[in-house]
Order: structure tokens, then C-alpha cells, then sequence
């Protein structure tokens, strides 16, 4: 796995860090995958970027459920983030800035295996919104996702999702922890969010609209679209959502960059898809507008999330702290103080916050040292480090809770 832990096999409490830290990493992942599952299969087949499992150990931080407003403000001096070209679909990739919304909402049956394997169609319903916000330069984003009904999760329990990117950081919450997490910028990508439109939940349906013409002109949140109205007859087969037996809407198409500027769907599946797991048929309600194109838009780091930054607020960092990743009972961070400095900080610092050094508190092996320490039924476990990069000092560390 390549953890930084490999080398100190032989301790014992060093083997508990590691599997803590793969334990809290695999718990994150299994939370992030079931929203993707909601999305990938009734909005369009997304994927996540997981954190890898406590490899570069600094890379996730806990905040609150903060809806922020985007407005981007373009700077000559920045460069253009190598990956914006390749994640924007066509004609968002022209965009500076942008807003977007997508709700969807169903209602049917699905077949359901009992305990004597036989299988008893239940009624099944749920919905989510979606909140999408993007800065080209500087760049940022952010995504709020609230579900119901998601597959996996208490059918009554609203389940919520949030990225926030501002810079070279990043920031993921998510209800079931009510707790975010920071990483460095490059462990999650816009891409898929980006991607989350109506023309790839039903890929062709734009062409097929063009092809057939009669659109009318219309301007849409201050963007000159061609209206397009539609029936199941112009919908391609869809693997996301199955069968469309019926269907009604309109595609708004921006005249300049062919990207859904609006989008409204109503229509009943007349049986699922492999892709579906939600329903086996039933009804689907979706709306989907871009708005406040290239206006400005200013996107900030959730507040919670910098006022929760570390693994306890009486686990000390030191002063020039920069943190690598972040959550609840575990932070790593980079520090420009040697080894011995980082050392002695701990050694000197728990105590003032209630920690008591281990019983076999102290294991230096070549270029990493361990601490333990103990408060009530807690332990804190702080591995020092060599840098990689050979930078300074890399720390960890990791609560575990009895």
C-alpha cells in the first residue's frame, strides 16, 4: 500500500495507526461511491477521485453545510490550469464562469428479493438536487448535492454531498459524518461535475433535435439559445435511466458554444437498465439550467472547514503547519522544522492539552520517529518523518477512540 507505516510493521500500535487511518479512507470512499451511484445512474455515469488510502497520509479536513455564492475574477497573471481545456465538455470550455442546477425526481417500483428468494415489487421514490458553481481563473469550484431515496441509505434520510475547490485546496463533506475533509486540489477534479448534463444522461438527443430543426429564439438567463421541444419519439435508448415509453420537454441550446442552457423532462420507464438501480419502471421529473454565464463570481473556503482544520483541538500543530490532508481523528501535515524540533514540540505540547506520553511512548527507526500518547480512553499515535521531497518534516497523526 505504500504506506509511510510499512517500515515500523514489527510495532504494534504503529500497525493500528495504518489500519485506522485505511479503516476511516475505506468508510470515506464506500459514502462518496453511493452518491456517485445516484448521480452516474440517473444524472450520467460520474466518478469520483477517492483519496488513495493513507499513502501521502496528509490528504482530507472536517465544516458545515455553507452554500456559497461563485463569481469568478479572472487574473492576467494566472496561468491556465492545464486540466480545464480537457474537463470542460464543448462550449462550457469557452465559459469564464458559470451557474448551474439540476433537480431530478422519481417514482416507481423494484422488484426486491425476500428472504425466501422470492422477489416482490415495492414502491420507490427519492429525488436530488444538484449545485454547481465554476471559476476558470483563479480556479475554483464548488458542488452541493442533496439526495433522498439513494440507493443504500435510509430511504427517509436526506443525504447530502459537498465539493469546494478555491486554489490548490480542496474540501469534501458529507452528512453521514456531518464532517469535511481537506485535500490538495488535485485529488478531485470538476470534471465530473462538469460533465453532469442533460445531453449526457441522453446522449444524441441534442443532434437529434438540430437534425429535426424548428427551434424557436429565445434569450434565457441573458444567453441567446434555440428552443427545442420534444416527445420519446426523439430520445435515443438510454442505459442510464432504461425503456422510455413516454416523454415530454424542451432543450434550450446556447447559439453560441451548443451547450443546455435549459432543460425539462417529464417520462415514464417502462422497464430499467443494469445502469438504474433505483427503479425497474416508474416516472422521472428533471429540470437543468446554466445561469450567471461569465459573470463575476467569487468562491470561498467553507468557513466550517478551516475552523475544524486537524485531528482535535487539543492535538497541537506546529505554527508553520501546511496541512496535506485533513478529517476528524486524523490530520498530516508538512512543517519546515526538523525532526528533533517536531519531536520535542510534541513531547512538550500534549502534556499541556491532558495527553500523557505511552508507556513505550518514543521509537525512532532511521529517519521517522513515533509518539504515543494517552487521555482517558483516547490514544494519539504522531509519526515524524522525513519529507519525501526533502522539504522539511512530514507529521501525522491519528486518534483512536476506545
Amino acid at each position: 500500500m505504500g504506506s509511510p507505516w510499512v517500515g515500523a510493521s514489527r510495532n504494534s500500535e504503529l500497525f493500528l495507526i495504518e489500519k485506522k487511518g485505511e479503516k476511516e479512507v475505506m468508510k470515506t470512499r464506500s459514502f462518496i461511491m453511493v452518491g456517485i451511484a445516484l448521480l452516474a445512474t440517473l444524472a450520467l455515469a460520474w466518478t469520483v477521485r477517492a483519496p488513495e488510502p493513507v499513502q501521502s497520509a496528509a490528504r482530507l479536513s472536517p465544516v458545515g453545510e455553507v452554500l456559497l455564492e461563485v463569481t469568478p475574477q479572472p487574473t492576467e497573471e494566472a496561468g491556465e490550469p492545464e486540466a480545464t481545456e480537457e474537463v470542460l465538455p464543448s462550449g462550457l470550455q469557452k465559459l469564464e464562469s458559470f451557474r448551474s442546477e439540476m433537480s431530478l425526481s422519481w417514482n416507481g417500483t423494484k422488484a426486491l428479493e425476500q428472504e425466501e428468494g422470492k422477489k416482490v415489487d415495492k414502491q420507490v421514490k427519492g429525488s436530488f438536487n444538484l449545485k454547481f458553481a465554476f471559476v476558470r481563473q483563479p480556479p475554483a469550484y464548488e458542488m452541493h448535492m442533496e439526495g433522498v431515496g439513494l440507493e443504500g441509505m435510509d430511504p427517509e434520510k436526506v443525504t447530502k454531498i459537498s465539493f469546494v475547490q478555491v486554489g490548490d485546496t480542496a474540501w469534501m463533506y458529507q452528512s453521514d459524518t456531518d464532517s469535511w475533509m481537506q485535500m490538495p486540489a488535485g485529488e478531485m477534479s470538476p470534471a465530473n461535475f462538469m460533465e453532469m448534463t442533460p445531453a449526457t444522461l441522453l446522449p444524441g438527443l441534442d443532434a437529434t433535435l438540430k437534425e429535426k430543426g424548428g427551434a424557436s429564439e429565445q434569450t434565457i438567463n441573458q444567453v441567446k439559445c434555440y428552443n427545442y421541444t420534444f416527445s420519446e419519439k426523439d430520445i435515443p435508448q438510454s442505459k442510464d435511466l432504461g425503456k422510455i415509453s413516454r416523454a415530454s420537454g424542451e432543450m434550450c441550446l446556447a447559439a453560441e458554444g451548443d451547450y443546455v442552457v435549459n432543460f425539462s423532462l417529464s417520462a415514464d420507464v417502462a422497464s430499467g437498465s443494469e445502469e438504474n438501480p433505483m427503479f425497474d419502471k416508474g416516472s422521472v421529473e428533471m429540470s437543468y439550467k446554466v445561469f450567471d454565464v461569465n459573470q463575476p463570481i467569487t468562491i470561498e473556503p467553507p468557513a466550517e472547514a478551516l475552523a475544524q482544520q486537524g485531528a482535535r483541538k487539543d492535538v497541537p500543530m506546529t505554527e508553520d503547519a501546511k496541512i496535506d490532508f485533513s478529517m476528524p481523528g486524523m490530520v498530516s501535515y508538512k512543517t519546515a522544522l526538523s525532526i528533533d524540533e517536531v519531536t520535542k514540540f510534541y513531547e512538550t505540547e500534549m502534556p499541556k492539552q491532558g495527553w500523557t506520553p505511552g508507556k513505550d511512548g518514543k521509537t525512532t527507526l532511521e529517519d521517522t520517529v513515533s509518539l504515543t500518547f494517552t487521555k482517558d480512553k483516547d490514544k494519539a499515535f504522531v509519526m515524524i518523518s522525513k519529507d519525501q521531497e526533502g522539504k522539511g518534516t512530514s507529521v501525522m497523526v491519528t486518534i483512536q477512540s476506545e
